[in-house]
């Protein structure tokens, strides 16, 4: 079995656009992302309260596997959603990290 593919993007919003940001990622953004992205299993939005190097908000999608994540980093989907992004917002500065799960430790 494939391990997991981990998409994270941050980004560095502006106060005055922090709560339009919050209520257009949540209502409209993240929605359309886990309808759209190939293989997509979840998502998480976090507000960074330290360690950001500058960034202030985190999103995370998990995928099924690797090769849907790498689907997804070449698909009109993400494509058109970053166009989305960038017609809402402007050019909020922006870093992509991506990721293979190695191990995962669930408590319960």
């Amino acid at each position: 079995m494939e391990n997991k593919g981990v998409f994270i993007v941050m980004a560095n919003v502006k106060p005055e656009q922090e709560d339009a940001f919050n209520r257009w990622y949540d209502e409209d953004h993240m929605p359309k992302a886990l309808n759209r992205f190939p293989g997509v299993t979840s998502g998480r939005r976090h507000k960074i309260i330290d360690g950001g190097d500058g960034y202030n908000y985190m999103a995370i999608y998990e995928f099924e596997s690797e090769a849907k994540l790498n689907e997804t980093m070449k698909s009109d989907a993400l494509q058109g959603l970053i166009q989305e992004f960038n017609d809402t917002f402007g050019e909020v500065d922006r870093k992509r990290v991506l990721a293979v799960e190695i191990k995962s430790f669930i408590t319960g």
